[in-house]
């Protein structure tokens, strides 16, 4: 089943927002909702302020894991995810932004208490790592391997979220719902966690359909389409 992880739980596994804090190089900052994400980017094998490396993340939840993918649709198959050697690292922390700090709460912008109830990530920092990740499921309808972000703030815990073009699937599937004419527009969305030899995940579609839409990722207003879940 779904992990809590997956809506925005902090359980150990990360945040599971869909926005990218950090870029390659140096420290960067962005705004995430009412919290700021500052960005360090690491050594791989370099010990983070969490007391662990994102090498020592991907040995913990490397090799492959398998678990029963039921379709939206009717029927299952075995899914098979395979984290892949760690590419990149950044370390991530949350504070209030400058908007949220002047004008809420009385404590720091960065007391962890005051994180939580602003909306930021469980008001945990994290570190991000960039892996290869194989997805594939035993019916063939994915045999792919995408470039993804984990997001862990322990050593055996990870969640992920991943958006895939239709048209760059290396599997069998295909969306039905959907007009063929409007597949350019259609995003799958992978949701996943991985957890000792534990995975979990979904994936869901997102259509055009609503004229406030503005086709820019997940978070944006169309048709939410259930595909299946693990």
């Amino acid at each position: 089943m779904l992990s809590a992880a997956l809506v925005g739980g902090s359980d150990g596994a990360g945040s599971a927002t869909d926005s990218r804090s950090g870029a390659l190089g140096g420290q960067s900052s962005g705004v995430v909702g009412p919290c700021t994400a500052r960005s360090e980017s690491i050594g791989v094998e370099d010990a983070s302020r969490l007391g662990f490396s994102a090498n020592d993340v991907v040995s913990s939840i490397s090799g492959a894991r398998s678990a029963t993918l039921s379709w939206a649709k009717g029927g299952s198959t075995i899914v098979t995810v395979s984290a892949g050697a760690p590419l990149a690292a950044r370390f991530v922390r949350f504070t209030r932004s400058a908007v949220e700090s002047a004008t809420g709460g009385d404590g720091p912008p960065d007391d962890p208490a005051d994180l939580r109830a602003a909306g930021c990530p469980g008001g945990a920092p994290l570190l991000e790592i960039d892996v290869p990740l194989r997805f594939s499921t035993a019916d063939g309808a994915f045999a792919d391997s995408f470039p993804i972000t984990l997001r862990a703030v322990r050593r055996d815990a990870v969640a992920y979220i991943h958006v895939i073009h239709p048209s760059r699937i290396q599997g069998s599937y295909r969306i039905p719902e959907i007009d063929p004419a409007e597949v350019d527009d259609v995003r799958l969305v992978l949701f996943g966690t991985i957890r000792g030899r534990i995975i979990t995940g979904k994936l869901q579609g997102l259509a055009p359909g609503s004229p406030n839409g503005t086709g820019e990722g997940p978070g944006t207003h169309g048709r939410r389409l259930d595909v299946a879940e693990f």
